[in-house]
């Protein structure tokens, strides 16, 4: 299989330039009103908060939105999806042209996002795997991932030079842009044949679907397994990026021009990475890959915290971004492997689920860079991501096996 055979597929490549415009406004509206926060109230806890306020919503909403996914066109749902979103950050460029003290509007409007993500990301991942023959979904979910990831890492890097240059909304502005733009391209993917999707049943059983489904993964050894590395390594290992912009600013000693180039760099190392996936095709032993991934991960989440100087700091970051693709890419693919072709959206559902305890760690991180300084927070999560890799490689035969 050659690294982008997805793209032959024609509502594959609508999907993914819309879905991947979408990620670009979203990346670059994350920046912003990172440092938005960072510099209006002079609070790494603050500024960590802005992530946790956007993953906590997934506990709730997450299992519902897997349901839609299930029950409903995906292809209809992102469309909505992008909509509301767009209008959020357009709220927060509003929100952004006045001074404030008191940043609970922001926090209301990223939460709000935040349930925006949860029926977004089951319905992008359950279309993927509509559209795609089983043999080639591996490849599908890592071209998808690369783009997110490339998207990401220059919108990050624009809005970053944007917001230094001529100010926080105007970067808000252009982020909302590309989300609308699209919204609009999502539209153009055709509606999945009926035989495909499953029989849609009334909303009255969207709620009771949501959490037979959660029972159901629970009772999984695989799947349980799988949803509470993705718990732990949320907490400990993704939260590192709550506490960056204070790290660019108070140790690296740089604006949001160099903050929106480590991000670029964490968006780099992620293309890289999830390219490399994609060329291993549908690569036999993937849980082993998923433990080797977190390893690495937590060692390169330690290194950053002990580098001296920007140039370190991203060469670091890049690894970072390249562990961090790929145990998203890796978990996305073992999750639907593992499930009943009726249950790929709410699998992702219940991933989403998952990752919304990234609160904890996003809060957890600030209060302790707050507290003792942001080196000390990214370097002691690094060392719980290791030891947790280690310890499910010793404990799930099962997933070592898969």
């Amino acid at each position: 299989m050659r690294a982008f055979d997805a793209f032959a597929n024609p509502a594959y490549r609508v999907l993914w330039l819309g879905s991947n415009c979408i990620a670009l406004g979203s990346w670059a509206e994350r920046l912003a009103v990172g440092w938005l926060v960072l510099v209006q109230t002079e609070s790494v806890l603050l500024s960590a908060a802005t992530f946790g306020a956007r993953s906590a919503p997934g506990i709730i909403a997450a299992p519902i939105g897997g349901a839609v996914a299930d029950r409903f066109p995906r292809n209809r749902v992102l469309p909505i999806a992008a909509l509301i979103r767009a209008c959020v950050i357009l709220l927060m460029a509003l929100v952004a042209l006045r001074e404030f003290s008191n940043p609970w509007p922001i926090f209301v409007l990223i939460a709000i996002e935040g349930v925006v993500n949860s029926f977004e990301t089951p319905a992008t991942q359950g279309l993927i795997t509509d559209i795609v023959p089983r043999h080639g979904r591996m490849n599908a979910i890592s071209v998808h991932s690369v783009g997110g990831r490339a998207v990401g890492a220059v919108g990050a890097l624009v809005s970053g030079v944007t917001a230094e240059l001529v100010g926080i909304p105007t970067a808000l502005l252009a982020a909302m842009g590309a989300v609308v733009v699209g919204g609009a391209i999502v539209l153009l993917v055709p509606t999945v044949p009926r035989a495909v999707r499953e029989v849609q049943e009334p909303i009255s059983r969207i709620f009771r679907d949501a959490f037979a489904g959660l029972r159901s993964m629970v009772g999984m050894p695989t799947v349980s397994t799988l949803l509470g590395l993705a718990i732990v390594v949320e907490i400990f290992g993704f939260a590192y990026q709550a506490v960056m912009p204070a790290m660019a600013r108070d140790e690296l000693h740089v604006a949001e021009s160099g903050l929106g180039t480590l991000r670029f760099a964490t968006g780099i190392g992620a293309v890289a990475g999830v390219a490399a996936l994609s060329l291993l095709g549908d690569f036999r032993r993937k849980g082993p890959l998923l433990l080797a991934i977190t390893l690495v991960y937590g060692l390169g989440l330690l290194g950053v915290a002990l580098s001296p100087s920007l140039a370190m700091a991203i060469v670091l970051v890049t690894l970072v971004g390249a562990m961090a693709a790929g145990f998203d890419a890796m978990e996305w693919t073992l999750l639907q492997a593992t499930v009943p072709d009726d249950m790929r959206g709410r699998v992702i559902g219940g991933w989403i689920f998952a990752i919304g305890f990234g609160w904890v760690g996003h809060l957890a991180m600030g209060a302790v860079g707050e507290a003792v300084g942001v080196r000390w927070a990214i370097g002691g999560a690094g060392l719980v991501v290791m030891t947790t890799g280690l310890a499910v490689l010793a404990l799930a035969p099962k997933l070592r096996r898969t």
